[in-house]
């Protein structure tokens, strides 16, 4: 059976996102944030996330001077999979996932918390300063309980779920480091990783 459907990627991207921004053109969305609102609708295939998409003040300046030259805790391993190497190559960016390692098991069975706190737990001690999160929401509150939200760069908060996860990302957005985050219980990898492949091209990378 020969079936007549788009095979290029690029094609396929193109009109999508040329279909998305003619219908964010209604919206009520900021400038700046208007580059990462089109990116998460386009990977939840969903125009009711738009208006969700939301950020502290300055948060733009501050990631266009600091997600360059670090590592970048993310939360699980979808979220890293998720990000573009070309991206992250351009702006000397390292993705790090610590929740499998077995230092982190033990923590989170000797402190009786969740690998995610866990990890995040040691993600401080190796002192970095970027964080992104897209499952569970005990690890973006756990940054808020033990971190210093002078020692954070930029929180990208998109933890999923209809326990903490609203929450979490509200207190985020107040705590005091800069944020992009997407309100309410909804969430995930796909989703966060979309948000940081957006932001790093306003940052200055140019391909992926």
């Amino acid at each position: 059976m020969s079936l007549s459907y788009d095979r290029d990627p690029i094609s396929i991207e193109r009109q999508s996102l040329s279909l998305i921004r003619q219908v964010l053109q209604s919206y009520s969305i900021s400038p700046d944030l208007m580059p990462v609102a089109e990116r998460v609708v386009h990977a939840g295939a969903d125009f009711s996330l738009a208006n969700l998409v939301c950020a502290t003040p300055g948060w733009l300046s501050a990631a266009r001077e600091r997600l360059t030259r670090q590592r970048i805790l993310c939360d699980v391993d979808m979220v890293r999979s998720g990000l573009s190497r070309n991206l992250l190559r351009q702006l000397g960016l390292e993705p790090v996932c610590l929740i499998h390692q077995e230092c982190t098991a033990d923590a989170s069975r000797r402190m009786g918390i969740t690998r995610a706190m866990a990890s995040v737990d040691a993600a401080l001690e190796m002192g970095i300063r970027l964080f992104a999160f897209g499952n569970a929401p005990t690890g973006l509150f756990r940054l808020m309980e033990r971190g210093d939200p002078g020692g954070v760069d930029l929180i990208f908060a998109f933890p999923v779920g209809f326990v903490g996860a609203a929450e979490s990302k509200e207190l985020a957005l107040g705590w005091g480091a800069p944020c992009v985050a997407l309100r309410g219980p909804r969430g995930g990898s796909n989703l966060c990783a979309a948000a940081v492949n957006a932001v790093m091209r306003l940052c200055g990378g140019t391909k992926g």
